[in-house]
């Protein structure tokens, strides 16, 4: 996948924890739990396509690509007995077929080698009993067949493969397509619906939305904060990381992210003068991105905000 499509997929599974982690609050709600229950399907499918067209080629390229340098390096020295046999005779048509250098049969493309090697084949069967003296014999075109039909066949099994990847993608394309219409024109309405209710399962549910709406630059860490008493986004403020000389601003949608974030346990400093100061411990690995839903307590009116 690249990188547009793994921050779709993950914010697709991020909602879909989201949402199974606060069934409780729509399972009686039977046009929400159907849309629920059809986006969950359709991940599923997405799920499979996507491991399908991210199955690696390398190996069997690698299985086929030996299949061929064995077949040229004993079709070579067959080509070169009939080339032997065909000068013995003077046969000007066998050796039209099969005279070729060395040179020119390594930068055949594998259709050409396919077909000569057949060729090749063809006229040793026809003329095997004259060949004897030419070091030709049943077992060792029997030994070249095989060669063959092992390259022929790593050669077509890699083409499957390789169509069948073709084919996933464009079925996962169809799918995310129909995921994300089903979320921004019908799911997304649905939960909003419960914004008064349960504003901390709404903020939580759009938060792991938020790169299937559009956000498609990478991120180590990203970041969504909320009052605690409203729900409310968090607007302005600045996140650091405590002991680094790392520090990010906070959006006027309550947002934060860190391009870059080092491996390992640290601690995130999170300030707004309008609220008590937050600090949150954060552990991170390699290639890991992770994502932080976090509310805040505001400070009383007239209650200065102090540094611990």
């Amino acid at each position: 996948m690249n990188t547009d499509d793994k921050l779709k997929m993950d914010s697709f599974q991020d909602t879909d924890k989201e949402l199974d982690l606060n069934a409780g609050i729509y399972d009686t709600d039977t046009a929400t739990m159907a849309l629920r229950s059809q986006f969950k399907l359709d991940l599923t499918g997405l799920k499979g396509y996507a491991e399908k067209m991210d199955q690696p080629t390398e190996w069997l390229t690698r299985e086929k690509n030996d299949a061929k340098q064995v077949l040229l390096t004993n079709l070579y020295p067959f080509s070169v007995d009939l080339v032997r046999f065909a000068n013995s005779k003077s046969d000007e048509k066998i050796l039209d077929k099969v005279k070729m250098t060395k040179g020119n049969m390594w930068h055949l493309n594998e259709n050409d080698l396919l077909i000569y090697a057949h060729i090749c084949i063809e006229i040793a069967r026809e003329n095997l009993a004259g060949l004897v003296n030419f070091s030709i014999t049943e077992e060792g075109i029997l030994a070249l067949e095989a060669d063959l039909t092992l390259f022929e066949t790593k050669r077509y099994q890699r083409r499957l493969l390789l169509d069948d990847k073709k084919e996933a993608r464009a079925e996962f394309v169809l799918t995310k397509r129909k995921i994300n219409n089903l979320l921004k024109n019908e799911l997304d309405w649905s939960i909003e619906s419960y914004r008064e209710a349960h504003p901390t399962f709404v903020n939580h549910y759009f938060t792991a939305r938020q790169v299937a709406k559009g956000i498609h630059r990478p991120y180590d860490v990203l970041g969504y904060l909320t009052d605690e008493a409203t729900g409310k986004p968090i607007s302005l403020g600045s996140v650091s990381v405590e002991g680094l000389n790392l520090s990010v601003d906070i959006t006027e949608n309550g947002t934060f992210r860190f391009k870059s974030f080092p491996e390992g346990e640290h601690r995130l400093i999170i300030e707004n003068i309008n609220y008590k100061t937050l600090y949150v411990p954060i552990r991170r690995y390699a290639s890991e991105r992770s994502k932080l839903s976090l509310e805040m307590i505001a400070v009383p009116l007239g209650e200065a905000q102090t540094a611990v």
